[in-house]
């Protein structure tokens, strides 16, 4: 819908290769999200989420883990 760097959590989870589990986690844990309205749905920017998963000490290897 708005390209491959701006996904909805759905998107995220399958770029990422990750589970519902995990993406509430990773929320909780402050995962950079962006809301038009504090009702409307978060958004990611990849490129972002994938900055703040290695400096937030998250790896890589057949799915992101820490």
């Amino acid at each position: 819908m708005f390209g491959k760097e701006i996904l909805n959590g759905k998107e995220l989870m399958q770029a990422l290769g990750i589970s519902t589990t995990l993406l509430y986690q990773l929320l909780d844990n402050g995962l950079p999200y962006h809301q038009l309205s504090s009702n409307s749905r978060k958004y990611y920017n990849l490129n972002e989420v994938e900055d703040w998963l290695r400096s937030a000490g998250y790896r890589q290897k057949s799915v992101w883990t820490n």
